[in-house]
């Protein structure tokens, strides 16, 4: 019954991106329901994130280690749990504790499936699959965001309740349909990752100067992602006034327009382009689109300017998987997609941090500090842009 499939591996992803992110629409209502401060939305992220960069590099070593289907199998439920506690919980330091753990524990889902989908890809095929795998995480969002949406209008508990027992599900289904890749395993890397700090410093220290720099556009792109949809969920409900039935729908359109531009224009660019000028271009996109859409007035320009936003947004991500995967072999995977993921974290961490206080003093300035950071990130990636030139030339 068990298969090493590229198939089977989009499903469970797939499956566990819906169920992972019901709770998303619900989470700024819950929290104004709760009495909880503005500032904590951002906090209880910032946290989650924080856990999920200490967590990426010691679950993408522990995946080469022991395998990435044992160690998806066991974090799923983990992670199940310590949503239950979060959705459940009256006390802020409690949902902040819940959210810690969430992180810690998601990071080796997120880490293990990119690995596994590098085990079993080419570097010749491996960009077209990364546009799938982007698709199928954006287009899972979008239905989970808008089940979780409908849902919430009903009752909150439900849905904390719907996803505690799917991802659950989502485990067992994991541990009964993948089957693990040959590789050779590395007890060096896993007693490396005990010390997640101490790892990324020696990690730190033998990186080539042209992956750090693009490990730097990876977290402000991060960054300024973060900033803008944290603002952006929070912004529905509070300024607006709408529902988390709004906030679902919304997701949805999105998800279905992500899926679009990851069957077309990002295949095309992998397949035709040369990535890294194609990705300065995306970049600028986010950033232009990302700052018009505090100043557009009327409710559905509004929306029609956030979508726009979050198309360009969806097609930089499978680019930059692509870049940092490229040339990986079954036993750096791991390691690498740890890594990369990490430093999306850290991005998450300040973007979080960053929109959850900055919206106390004005709710459009995430918004406009987002685009900020997009436009320096376009200038990094020039600068990487240069030093692969360079490198190749050599």
């Amino acid at each position: 019954m068990k298969k090493a499939s590229i198939g089977r591996l989009y499903l469970m992803y797939g499956l566990f991106s819906i169920f992972c992110n019901l709770a998303h629409p619900i989470t700024p209502t819950m929290f104004i329901e709760k009495g909880f401060a503005d500032y904590l939305f951002g906090v209880s992220y910032a946290a989650m994130s924080f856990s999920y960069f200490a967590g990426s590099l010691v679950f993408g070593s522990i995946g080469d280690s022991i395998g990435r289907v044992k160690t998806m199998a066991f974090v799923m439920p983990v992670y199940a749990l310590s949503q239950f506690v979060f959705g459940v919980t009256d006390s802020a330091a409690m949902t902040v504790i819940a959210r810690l753990v969430a992180g810690f524990f998601s990071a080796g889902v997120f880490v293990c499936s990119l690995a596994y989908l590098v085990d079993l890809t080419t570097d010749e095929d491996r960009g077209v699959h990364m546009s799938y795998y982007v698709a199928c995480n954006s287009v899972g969002a979008a239905f989970g965001y808008f089940l979780g949406g409908i849902i919430g209008n009903i009752s909150i508990l439900a849905v904390i309740t719907l996803q505690t027992v799917t991802i659950i599900i989502c485990g067992i289904l994991t541990n009964m349909l993948l089957e693990e890749t040959s590789m050779e395993t590395s007890k060096f890397s896993l007693n490396m990752s005990i010390n997640p700090f101490k790892s990324y410093n020696n990690i730190a220290g033998k990186m080539p100067k042209i992956l750090k720099t693009f490990l730097f556009a990876v977290f402000l792109t991060s960054l300024a992602t973060t900033a803008y949809d944290n603002a952006f969920n929070y912004y529905l409900k509070d300024a607006l006034g709408l529902g988390s039935s709004y906030n679902g729908i919304i997701k949805a359109v999105i998800g279905i327009i992500t899926l679009v531009v990851n069957f077309t224009i990002n295949i095309y660019i992998v397949r035709h382009t040369e990535t890294r000028k194609s990705l300065i271009v995306v970049l600028l996109l986010c950033g232009i689109s990302a700052i018009a859409v505090p100043f557009i007035s009327g409710m559905y320009p509004f929306f029609a300017g956030n979508i726009a936003f979050f198309m360009f947004n969806a097609i930089y991500l499978p680019i930059q998987q692509d870049i940092v995967t490229n040339g990986q072999s079954s036993r750096t995977s791991g390691l690498i997609s740890g890594i990369f993921n990490a430093v999306r974290a850290i991005g998450m961490i300040f973007g979080s941090l960053f929109s959850g206080f900055i919206y106390e003093w004005g709710n459009k300035l995430p918004f406009i500090a987002s685009s900020v950071v997009f436009f320096i990130s376009v200038g990094i990636s020039v600068v990487n842009l240069k030093q692969h030139k360079s490198k190749t030339a050599e």
